[in-house]
């Protein structure tokens, strides 16, 4: 049986970095610009009115760029029983047939359906198992933990006694003692935070050689039965890579008396800075009313290989036009800010060219 669960919780970082990032959009902001070509041949009605054949402004809603920035959430992943271990010392289980680990792998337990057992009073006993792979994944960062839960009870009206064991670099640790009198089944647990043989952080190498079981011991024909053993990885993940975040760039006003095509073009101007932070970045800019919004995709790719997007607009489509990031994605180089290189910048930063068409 394999199970891998993640229940997650965040936990953001991004207030330390607002000093940074308000600097990043402090100086972007002056890089939002445009240009037009010269009003020759236009057919604008005075040369009055030729001033300009467009205003183009940066739009108010920009793109919250600061949610890329690298975000630690804490999860959790659950291990479960798989195959025999080293050790299988536990004298009794039940059913008697198949093995150890399948009396105890159950999720949710079955509470004495399948165990083992053992009714040796004075002599502790335990299983190690074999544990389902944890699931690989970008961004795996550290271990915080590993906990080793287990269930068990008594038989009768008496106290049994367990407590969780595993086995790494080849040397076997058992955790604290925990008691439970009667028959309901209780669920205690072990945590080892770092690994007992390197006294470091637990590796991913080393869940995935790790065995875990449990030690119990019962009185002279009053066995201790354990149900249900399972492990959950504590680990810190780093989000670096994902969606772009959505927004306007610049709204386009064509004068109200030009009545000539517009090319529109979208640069981007420091790509030298965002290779710092990203491995790559593409935005998919759309510009409701143009002739590319009319096509298939229907958007243009802005993206640090290409450097422009073009976008073509006729006559008298619309009064305004504006151009949005409506889809893109990216991938950091780390999820370690001070592992990108000097002058990062994670907001690219636009230049936004207009000219007869």
């Amino acid at each position: 049986m394999t199970v891998n669960r993640r229940p997650r919780k965040k936990n953001r970082k991004r207030l330390v970095f607002t000093a940074i990032l308000f600097l990043a959009l402090v100086l972007t902001a002056g890089t939002f610009a445009y240009t037009y070509s010269g009003y020759a041949g236009t057919k604008l009605d005075s040369a009055a009115a030729a001033e300009a054949i467009t205003t183009c402004e940066p739009s108010a809603i920009q793109p919250p760029w600061f949610y890329i920035l690298p975000e630690s959430e804490y999860n959790s992943e659950i291990l479960l029983p798989s195959a025999a271990g080293d050790n299988t010392w536990i004298p009794v289980q039940s059913p008697d047939f198949g093995e150890h680990w399948d009396k105890v792998d159950d999720l949710p337990a079955d509470d004495g359906d399948t165990y083992v057992a053992t009714a040796l009073f004075g002599h502790w006993k335990h299983d190690l198992y074999n544990l389902t792979n944890h699931a690989k994944a970008e961004g795996y960062e550290s271990v915080s933990s590993i906990k080793v839960y287990f269930r068990f009870a008594a038989a009768g009206d008496y106290t049994a006694r367990a407590r969780a064991a595993i086995k790494t670099h080849g040397k076997v640790f058992k955790g604290h003692v925990e008691a439970q009198h009667g028959i309901d089944f209780v669920t205690r647990s072990c945590e080892w935070t770092n690994n007992p043989v390197t006294n470091e952080a637990w590796t991913w190498e080393e869940i995935d050689a790790l065995q875990a079981g449990v030690s119990i011991m019962g009185r002279y024909n009053g066995p201790a039965i354990c149900t249900q053993v399972y492990v959950t990885v504590n680990y810190e993940f780093v989000e670096t890579q994902g969606a772009v975040p959505r927004g306007n760039l610049f709204d386009i006003t064509p004068h109200p008396d030009y009545t000539g095509d517009l090319l529109v073009k979208v640069y981007l101007t420091n790509t030298s800075d965002l290779l710092k932070a990203y491995q790559y970045l593409n935005m998919k800019l759309y510009v409701e009313g143009s002739l590319e919004a009319g096509k298939t995709p229907g958007y243009q790719i802005l993206s640090m290989e290409n450097g422009v997007a073009f976008f073509n607009l006729e006559s008298g489509s619309a009064e305004s036009y504006t151009i949005e990031i409506v889809g893109g994605s990216y991938r950091l180089i780390s999820g370690e800010i001070d592992e990108w290189g000097e002058g990062w910048s994670i907001v690219p930063e636009l230049y936004c060219e207009i000219s007869q068409r």
